[in-house]
């Protein structure tokens, strides 16, 4: 018959067995859900029911968040048309599309330009662009007052802005806080003049404004065209991918790099400085014409389709998450492709996506999916459906 002390030495070591057994169950189940949640969880799709006629092609889109309106302006000389969506984001009511009729002179030129919003004036902000055949930049900001269609009637008015800078299709994001745009690299209106600088226009939403070159430490990023810019306005940092060099028409160099812009409107006592960062996962793969979103209260940037450069260009309609984006947590930055569920927008590209923070939620506009006239179809991609 065994001792006490052998039957207490096989009872210990059956229970820490069975207790590491347990640890060791509940550490894996963790690990597993957290990798299923990160790497396997798909979001869903629906598409909007709109009302009212909808505009006659695609354009600009920024997106009051207060008003839940998503307002559009149509360049070109013969259109130069700006409507707005009530409840864009699928929430509170029926999306009604409606027309408004600014006063005053609109923007010259078909396109290329950069649309940010100042929620705190109302004031859509549009700038640069090309002339209508485009063979050459334009350097003009105007400013859209009263661009909800709330509270007065929208107006048109050109901003004096010293000194001259032209540009098309550049890289924007504005902080309301500062009134500051800032602007990196775009081009000049044709091929091989793709440009890497960064300019702050100061007073951006004013009569009067002004550029100021910034000279980041670091970097900065190859020469670059058609990606993505999107802002922390937390920690007033610039966040870059993708887009082109716009090298010529036979051989387009299709970006899938990263990098953040410390201190992005320069109004900070630190020094910008440009940051290369390399995220853990697989990265998607260059492309140029997408679009992004920045969630900040989870320091996650969303990317969704544009075009790869190749011998069909293929149009794009993946969807992927970057998580830790600004680059600052302990954690390194990751990508992760996102499955998605429901009725998706599919392969799309010059469209536009914009983030309802309250919500969760992601708003796609698209006048042209696939280059097709499709009625301006809208989206909306709920993260808060796993």
């Amino acid at each position: 018959m065994p001792s006490r002390r052998v039957i207490l030495y096989e009872w210990l070591s059956a229970h820490l067995r069975l207790e590491t057994a347990r640890l060791l169950t509940t550490v894996t189940c963790a690990f597993l859900m957290a990798l299923f949640t990160v790497q396997g969880t798909a979001q869903t799709w629906s598409q909007l029911t709109t009302s009212g006629a909808p505009p006659a092609q695609g354009g600009y889109t920024v997106y009051d968040r207060a008003n839940n309106r998503l307002i559009l302006f149509i360049p070109g000389n013969n259109l130069n048309q700006v409507w707005v969506l009530t409840n864009a984001n699928g929430l509170g009511g029926t999306a009604l599309w409606m027309r408004l009729q600014p006063t005053g002179t609109p923007p010259a030129g078909n396109g290329g330009g950069a649309t940010v919003y100042d929620p705190n004036t109302n004031q859509l902000i549009y700038y640069g662009g090309c002339s209508a055949n485009c063979g050459s930049a334009l350097d003009a900001v105007y400013l859209l007052s009263n661009a909800n269609g709330l509270n007065g009637t929208p107006s048109w008015s050109q901003s004096s802005v010293t000194p001259s800078f032209p540009r098309a299709s550049p890289h924007t994001v504005y902080n309301a806080s500062t009134k500051r745009m800032i602007a990196f690299g775009g081009n000049l209106a044709f091929f091989g003049t793709a440009q890497n600088d960064t300019r702050v226009l100061v007073n951006a939403n004013s009569a009067s404004s002004t550029w100021t070159t910034l000279h980041p430490t670091g970097g900065p990023p190859g020469v670059r065209t058609n990606g993505t810019a999107v802002y922390d306005p937390f920690n007033n940092f610039m966040i870059v991918f993708g887009g082109t060099d716009l090298a010529n028409s036979s051989s387009l160099n299709d970006y899938n790099d990263f990098w953040t812009l410390s201190n992005a409107d320069g109004s900070g006592s630190g020094t910008s400085t440009w940051t290369k960062i390399i995220p853990e996962g697989h990265p998607p793969v260059g492309r140029r014409i997408h679009a992004a979103v920045y969630d900040p209260g989870h320091d996650a940037m969303y990317v969704f389709g544009g075009l790869q450069d190749g011998s069909n260009n293929s149009v794009l309609g993946d969807l992927w998450r970057l998580s830790n984006a600004n680059g600052l947590r302990r954690s390194e930055p990751r990508w992760d492709q996102i499955g998605q569920r429901g009725t998706s927008p599919g392969g799309s590209y010059g469209h536009s996506i914009h983030f309802d923070v309250v919500n969760e939620r992601i708003i796609f506009y698209d006048g042209s999916i696939r280059g097709v006239n499709q009625g301006n179809q809208v989206f909306i991609l709920d993260l808060l459906q796993r």
